[in-house]
């Protein structure tokens, strides 16, 4: 089983959500730009799935996926077509998009959304154990 939190999914940097949020809290592009120059520099990477999944040629061996992207984050877009391309190989994955959230709105503990976020992740963890 796999919990995904606004995740990181894709070193291209080309989605909508990433040249739309280059100011938002937290994190934006410009910070995931410096994060992947840091990153990524002097490496040699051989197989780059292992650095941006997303660009994996098979996501099949995936585990279950639980993942939640935020609705006003850099970052949403990547998280969705991850999800998406997990669902179409296979993979069972639920998706929930955190509406008027920005990347680390679980850092304010006693909101509604992080109450409401906590209550599905206990929820599917739970699910999953059951089976």
């Amino acid at each position: 089983m796999g919990k995904l939190i606004y995740p990181v999914t894709d070193r291209r940097m080309i989605t909508e959500s990433m040249k739309k949020y280059t100011d938002t809290p937290v994190w934006d592009a410009t910070l995931t730009k410096m994060f992947w120059k840091a990153y990524l520099e002097n490496q040699e990477i051989k197989q780059i799935q292992y650095v941006s999944p997303i660009e994996a040629e098979s996501l099949e061996h995936f585990p279950n996926v639980y993942m939640e992207v935020a609705e006003f984050d850099c970052l949403r877009d990547e998280g969705i077509a991850f999800a998406e391309r997990l669902r179409a190989e296979g993979v069972f994955t639920e998706l929930y998009e955190v509406k008027g959230a920005c990347h680390g709105y679980e850092t304010v503990l006693e909101s509604r959304i992080v109450e409401k976020a906590m209550q599905r992740r206990i929820q599917w963890i739970q699910s999953v154990l059951n089976k």
